[in-house]
């Protein structure tokens, strides 16, 4: 596209502009003046005439012989010539020429003087045959006693009244040409005052196009130039913060990619690897990043490829994680393969697609290990139970000899078996919640029941502590469903635990209450040590047992574990509060089903 200087269009423009309104004024000016100079000679003409034709009228009797006389007076005025005709045609005086040697003018060749004697006022421009130049004739009739006795004619040279007109016109041309000089001026002038602040917002913004964010100088102009050279300067600066903050989340984005655990390869529209962080480096034994490679160079794993190819064509709303099992370095890992379609341009070195690849070998033989472990221990633990059990069975049948103190054994046997069947219990729960294809199975239970039970199992145990155990319940015999064994998971865990983790003398608090959105609320609350901030993410994993110098209690850390995935199995939450030193409140919401609509 063709482009010009906006100086040299506005220069041109204003100067077309002022020569059109000057050319106009011109030619109205010249036309006027040419009209006006018309009628001001017809109008001398005709005053002249009449005065003529006066003098005439009132000494006809005596003008006789003096009007050649009269005629000659007017010699001395060159600009017009006076003629007199009677009736006959005859020239009775001419200011220029001897009368007596003038032929007759009752003629067609003096079509005026016809149609003065007619008794009308006439008007003629023609060749004088007589001066040999061009005149324009006035001629009226001359009346004495109501009749017409003479002619009288005025002549105008034409060249004269040219030449007027001709020196009008000049007079005026050069006037506008002047004009015309001073609006060049102004309209250089102009178009620089104009023109000045608008080249530089031009310079301005194409600096800032380029990079360049220096702001625009300030200069005098019109208001809206500066409202314009205010906007651009904000407009400036806004990029220039924008530009900064994009650069800043482009380094911490970078940042982010590299010290991602997940690999993550970026690939271009051409299936070319553009970047790579260093989990992936680490991961597929990559070199440092370079220039676009195609993927199945880089990464010669056909699972990997098919994935990525296959999946390549489908709609990326569509796409789902998938896991395959690789063997990288002489091991076997376990990968989840994720695409994410990045929409833009069709550049090569335009990031179109990314490829995430969890390495879940770890968590995978960790969770194997963890539940094999607990399956194993639940099997190795029914073991010494049975023969703990049998051995019951054979004293309780009269094996020793003092059955007080037989009793009092049995007692001590069959609490402490009950310990190691609730701990196996424990194991077998854990590894029965983690199912997730176990459904619950609903029976009707009351906050009474729940109660009572809390009460058997932990108020001795409290009591040993001597922790104040307090169960609270707003509606305590309001029948609902749900999963009994599993709520009393939940419950005796929170519990145990939180006796466990209370010092002697301190408190522990559990409080029942129904939501009006028909849910079960539980609050486990205690003034033991507490939870430090960094630990409580990980409290609910298995096996974990919180680091703590004031309290040491046994146990395997299957506790809270158990509660996290009952709790989930039951549709609800699970939330903490607590801080070091001051104790821990876990809060479960469960929904739950009325029964009788109460």
């Amino acid at each position: 596209m063709k482009s010009r200087s906006f100086f040299t269009t506005l220069f041109f423009g204003n100067l077309l502009l002022i020569g059109l309104i000057l050319g106009l004024g011109f030619w109205h000016t010249a036309r006027e003046m040419n009209r006006q100079s018309m009628e001001i000679s017809k109008r001398f003409q005709e005053q002249l005439l009449s005065m003529v034709r006066s003098d005439l009228e009132e000494s006809w009797l005596d003008a006789g012989k003096l009007i050649e006389q009269y005629c000659r007076s007017y010699s001395r005025r060159p600009e017009f010539r006076l003629t007199i005709v009677d009736t006959a045609g005859r020239v009775l005086g001419d200011s220029e020429y001897p009368a007596e040697k003038m032929p007759p003018h009752n003629t067609e060749q003096h079509p005026e003087i016809l149609t003065a004697l007619t008794g009308l006022p006439a008007e003629s421009l023609r060749f004088s045959q007589t001066k040999q130049i061009r005149y324009r004739y006035l001629a009226v009739p001359v009346r004495f006693e109501n009749k017409i006795v003479a002619v009288v004619r005025v002549a105008f040279p034409v060249a004269d009244l040219m030449e007027d007109r001709r020196n009008v016109f000049y007079g005026i041309l050069t006037g506008f040409v002047l004009m015309l000089l001073v609006a060049v001026i102004l309209s250089t002038f102009l178009s620089w005052i104009w023109y000045k602040p608008l080249q530089l917002i031009s310079s301005s913004a194409r600096r800032i196009a380029e990079g360049n964010f220096e702001p625009i100088p300030e200069c005098s102009a019109s208001r809206e130039l500066v409202q314009l050279i205010d906007a651009i300067n904000r407009m400036r600066n806004t990029v220039s913060a924008q530009l900064e903050t994009i650069s800043r989340q482009q380094e911490r984005l970078q940042i982010i990619l590299q010290n991602l655990p997940d690999a993550v390869l970026a690939l271009n529209s051409s299936d070319q690897i553009v970047y790579y962080n260093e989990s992936a480096k680490s991961l597929f034994e990559l070199e440092t990043p370079g220039d676009p490679v195609p993927i199945q160079y880089l990464l010669r794993y056909s699972a990997l490829l098919d994935f990525y190819f296959r999946e390549r064509e489908k709609d990326f709303r569509t796409i789902k994680p998938e896991r395959i099992d690789l063997k990288l370095r002489d091991r076997r890992h376990l990968l989840e393969l994720e695409m994410i379609d990045i929409p833009g341009e069709n550049n090569r070195n335009e990031i179109a697609i990314l490829l995430i690849v969890n390495d879940l070998t770890a968590i995978a033989e960790t969770n194997r290990m963890k539940t094999d472990f607990v399956a194993n221990t639940s099997h190795e633990l029914r073991t010494p139970l049975t023969t703990i059990r049998a051995t019951l069975d054979n004293v309780a049948d009269g094996v020793c000899d003092d059955p007080e103190a037989f009793r009092t054994v049995l007692e001590i046997l069959d609490r402490h078996v009950t310990r190691l069947e609730a701990l196996t219990d424990d194991l077998l729960s854990l590894h029965d919640v983690e199912q997730e294809t176990a459904s619950n199975r609903s029976t009707e239970t009351t906050i009474y029941e729940q109660k009572i039970r809390l009460e058997e199992f932990f108020l001795t145990k409290a009591a040993e502590k001597n922790i104040e155990l307090s169960i609270e319940a707003a509606v305590p015999n309001q029948l609902f469903l749900t999963d009994d064994k599993r709520l009393g998971l939940v419950l005796q865990n929170l519990v145990d635990n939180a006796v466990k983790f209370t010092p002697d003398g301190g408190k522990v608090r559990v409080l029942f209450s129904f939501e009006t959105d028909r849910k079960l609320t539980v609050q486990c609350q205690d003034n033991g040590c507490g939870i430090a901030l960094e630990e409580q993410s990980r409290i609910f994993e298995r096996f974990y047992r919180v680091k703590s110098r004031t309290v040491r209690v046994p146990g395997t850390g299957l506790g809270l574990a158990i509660v996290k995935h009952a709790v989930e199995r039951l549709g609800g939450t699970l939330t903490l509060t607590s801080q070091p030193g001051q104790g821990s409140t876990f809060t479960v919401q469960i929904p739950v089903d009325f029964i009788n609509g109460t």
